[in-house]
């Protein structure tokens, strides 16, 4: 297991709970915003190890075991918080802790937690009994709804720089050109990552993407990428930040930055395609940024492809006109 403490400490998300509880602050309730669904179970053991177990040893190994009396975990089954866990939350909050003074509820909702369940969680929320604490994990903020979003404290774990994760995985990831290869073609997440460092597929993705922005030139092209990118091991979810990465790399070679340039294999095809310039690039990267909010929000996958794959076509020519 990957010990994310030593990155994860240096953010604001942990530095702020770290002064929290210093302070004798610390909120009934914080939303932790990490788009690594994959690392969101260990932040929040990294958080309840903070708040509850003060460095003693043995509640920090039953925090990380999961089976410490004062800390629960949700969803109990499955990957969605139900009606059924949120009653039981609500349960659990009236019972005294056993071991500590405080009682951590940790919420891992990843993209999604049903608005029948926010609502029900809402009053608890808003006043728990003293000593409880909860914690939710959520990879955004867009499947919440407004009243809970009122009612947490909310803290966003930023991507982190490549060098960061360069740092925190060398050990992990012994082969130096494709973690370094992961990274640029990564999110800035731990687990994009480890996923694209052990994915064998991963020069594909990026060959597609490549192959998307050099030469689909109309909306007769649309269809046939589309069902390309939908064959990738990780469809447009995989697809997204390996287009982003190239875009932006784009933007800064149009911009002067060719030094900073971070997947430079295939720059050289890229600035010789048609219509991109500097305005494009940044259309496109907007564009992107939306696609990954459509998705965020449950869009149909092949719904936001097509819908992004005709955004980049339409950005390309109107920037090929001014």
């Amino acid at each position: 297991m990957i010990d994310l403490l030593p990155i994860f400490e240096k953010t604001s998300a942990y530095r702020t709970v770290a002064g929290d509880k210093a302070s004798g602050r610390l909120s009934h309730a914080y939303l932790i915003i990490s788009a690594d669904k994959e690392s969101l179970s260990e932040y929040l053991k990294i958080l309840a190890k903070l708040i509850l177990a003060d460095g003693d040893a043995r509640a920090e190994k039953l925090i990380e075991d999961g089976v410490h009396p004062d800390v629960l975990t949700f969803p109990e089954n499955g990957e969605t918080i139900l009606k059924e866990d949120v009653s039981r939350i609500i349960e659990e909050t009236f019972l005294k802790p056993i071991e500590s003074e405080k009682k951590l509820f940790l919420l891992n909702i990843g993209d999604f937690i049903p608005p029948i369940s926010q609502n029900k969680l809402l009053k608890t929320l808003e006043e728990p009994p003293k000593g409880v604490h909860i914690i939710i994990g959520a990879t955004s903020e867009y499947s919440l709804l407004n009243t809970v979003k009122s009612r947490v404290k909310k803290l966003v774990i930023p991507p982190y720089d490549g060098e960061t994760l360069k740092e925190a995985l060398k050990t992990y990831c012994p082969d130096a050109e494709r973690l370094n290869e992961a990274i640029a073609c990564g999110d800035g997440t731990v687990g994009k990552t480890l996923s694209l460092y052990g994915d064998e597929f991963l020069d594909q993705t990026v060959e597609t993407a490549v192959d998307t922005l050099c030469n689909m030139q109309s909306s007769r092209n649309v269809l046939e990428y589309s069902v390309k990118i939908s064959r990738l091991k990780d469809g447009i979810k995989g697809f997204l930040p390996v287009l982003e990465l190239l875009v932006r790399d784009l933007n800064v070679w149009y911009n002067g930055g060719g030094n900073t340039v971070k997947n430079r294999k295939y720059i050289k095809r890229l600035t010789e395609a048609r219509g991109f310039n500097a305005g494009a690039t940044v259309s496109i990267a907007e564009r992107i940024t939306e696609a990954e909010k459509r998705l965020a929000a449950n869009g149909s996958e092949q719904a936001v492809t097509e819908w992004l794959l005709f955004a980049i076509l339409e950005e390309k020519h109107k920037w090929q006109k001014l």
